[in-house]
């Protein structure tokens, strides 16, 4: 009897340390994913690099099947030969500084700068629509400036696109701490008004996408074709401002 038990607790010991191996196996997995891989990717001298800024809309681990149908990649395919577009979207990240998670913060946003861009695109706000994060328009414009003049400040920038956040087509009613589908009408008033006030280029995604549900199969994230139409978006204003 005492065997028996001895063996119930080795195999219940066992069963925990592989339940831990697989949850961080998991973690790890999710972790690489959700961040996009610019390493080793070649860059010639005569290119022209475009950092494309953003969060989970710009790099969207949870729709699209593969880093290549995310907006960046199919922009780059779209421009071809003598462009560089790299991917520096991070998912759940926010334009402001005192959000939960501000963009600042992470390295793809150290990477975006040492990229040295000529051509900066910043799609980024629908995370600030959260509850956790909004204390109004004011903050978001004064904290949304702030990040900006990082780029504007960067000797190799010639071009700013700013770009609003697309519509959050979600029908439930709004809890705390999600995305607030109202609250993404004030970001994209501020994003333009930003562009207007520093004389930047501006698009507006909100607009451009207010008729296509369908694009957004979970109501925040593109999907392939939604990602194409922003890709085909954003190589009309490249191309038409040369």
């Amino acid at each position: 009897m005492e065997n028996l038990f001895r063996k119930k607790r080795i195999n219940i010991v066992l069963f925990i340390l592989l339940l831990v191996v697989i949850i961080f196996a998991v973690i790890f997995y999710f972790n690489v994913r959700s961040n996009p891989d610019n390493e080793n990717e070649d860059v010639d001298a005569s290119d022209t690099r475009i950092a494309a800024v953003g969060d989970s809309i710009t790099y969207d681990m949870y729709i699209a099947a593969t880093e290549g149908d995310f907006y960046p990649e199919q922009l780059e395919n779209l421009l071809g030969e003598g462009y560089a577009v790299r991917n520096f979207g991070v998912s759940n990240y926010a334009a402001q500084s005192s959000s939960d998670f501000p963009y600042e913060t992470t390295e793809e946003y150290e990477e975006s700068l040492d990229f040295n861009p000529e051509i900066v695109i910043i799609m980024l706000g629908t995370n600030d629509t959260k509850a956790t994060n909004w204390n109004g328009a004011e903050q978001f414009k004064e904290e949304y400036e702030a990040l900006l003049k990082n780029y504007q400040d960067l000797a190799s920038v010639s071009r700013i696109i700013l770009a609003s956040p697309p519509p959050a087509f979600i029908e439930n009613d709004v809890i705390s701490g999600s995305i607030d589908p109202g609250v993404v009408i004030n970001v994209r008033d501020v994003v333009e008004e930003t562009a207007d006030e520093f004389g930047l280029e501006f698009v507006d995604i909100y607009e451009e996408m207010m008729d296509h549900s369908e694009y957004f199969p979970d109501g925040i994230h593109p999907d392939e074709n939604g990602s194409e139409a922003l890709a085909e978006i954003f190589y009309q204003q490249i191309t038409k401002e040369e």
